[in-house]
């Protein structure tokens, strides 16, 4: 059974009273972070089949995306290597300077779930399928990819998210975490069933209805 008293802790905000008192306050949304990367199968199903119909019916989540993986990278981001090549190295890249610019997490999701979609099928390379993606989206790609792919922007948002996956030390991928609390057991049925865990924690929390 999933830790419930770990996850109360976690989705509790401590607040301050006037008077020096304090009171543990519910947030409205639950936070989810992804850890994943674009050319691993796993991470194809579970953003294009779980997460994104989910979000279109579900909006009592938010979502931070960590593009990175199983990636390593060598003299402080000059070089990084990635399980599935390559073409996966520029995907994270692309993808996390996409995410930058990007206001929206419904557009964001958007993005995210044509990026994958795209790659799920191997045909054009990442600098096609972020270009075909950005527009769906209106990002400016050309601009996206001199002012932060080609540049020291573009590596420190990997090093970030090598720093944050790292600290999650994740054994599979994706990794789904909820509130900075990883949990097994809820890893393993949001895997197997994104909305049904997500329904469970919004009824758990009175967050709002979810059926």
């Amino acid at each position: 059974m999933w830790n419930v008293n770990r996850l109360v802790l976690s989705f509790s905000v401590l607040v301050i009273l006037t008077n020096g008192q304090r009171a543990y306050e519910r947030p409205n949304k639950i936070n989810v972070a992804l850890y994943f990367e674009p050319l691993c199968p796993d991470s194809q199903n579970f953003l294009i089949n779980q997460l994104y119909p989910t979000w279109n019916t579900i909006k009592d989540v938010n979502i931070r995306f960590i593009p990175f993986g199983k990636s390593a990278s060598k003299d402080n981001g000059q070089k990084f290597t990635c399980q599935h090549g390559s073409q996966e190295c520029k995907g994270n890249r692309i993808m996390s300077c996409a995410l930058t610019r990007i206001p929206s997490q419904d557009l964001q999701v958007e993005y995210l779930r044509c990026f994958m979609d795209e790659y799920k099928f191997a045909i054009f390379g990442a600098n096609e399928n972020g270009q075909k993606c950005a527009r769906l989206v209106n990002v400016d790609f050309e601009e996206m990819m001199s002012k932060c792919y080609q540049t020291r922007e573009g590596t420190d948002l990997q090093l970030q998210a090598e720093a944050d996956t790292s600290a999650v030390r994740p054994k599979f991928v994706p990794t789904i975490v909820y509130n900075e609390a990883f949990d097994q057991q809820l890893q393993d049925e949001s895997v197997q069933n994104f909305r049904q865990t997500v329904c469970k924690l919004v009824r758990l929390y009175n967050i709002g209805n979810c059926t």
